[in-house]
């Protein structure tokens, strides 16, 4: 299994938005239709309170294998899905994508 995670660092003004956003649009594209996808999860930051303030919110896709993925980075789905990101004022710099494969699963 891959895991892809997403990270949206939010400017604070604009974190209310962009969490709607995301409960609203992410995943509405198409993306449960492709071959390998086998799930996703949009957490959004929490802060303990003697840390500093989390304004990340984080996408995860889980998928069957590597290519699942780069399949559907190739599909209609995805082009749908990245049409209209958001405005460039709501975000402290470009998302970050990372990815994991599971090694152990309890």
């Amino acid at each position: 299994m891959i895991l892809v995670l997403t990270r949206f660092s939010i400017n604070s003004e604009y974190r209310e938005e962009f969490e709607k956003r995301a409960v609203e649009k992410f995943g509405e594209h198409g993306i449960d239709q492709i071959e390998g996808f086998m799930g996703m999860k949009v957490l959004g930051g929490k802060s303990f309170p003697s840390m500093p303030q989390n304004d990340s919110v984080i996408v995860i896709t889980y998928w069957k294998d590597m290519d699942s993925f780069l399949n559907y980075t190739k599909s209609d789905a995805f082009a749908k899905a990245h049409q209209n990101p958001p405005p460039k004022e709501m975000l402290k710099g470009s998302p970050s994508v990372e990815v994991y494969k599971v090694i152990k699963e309890i």
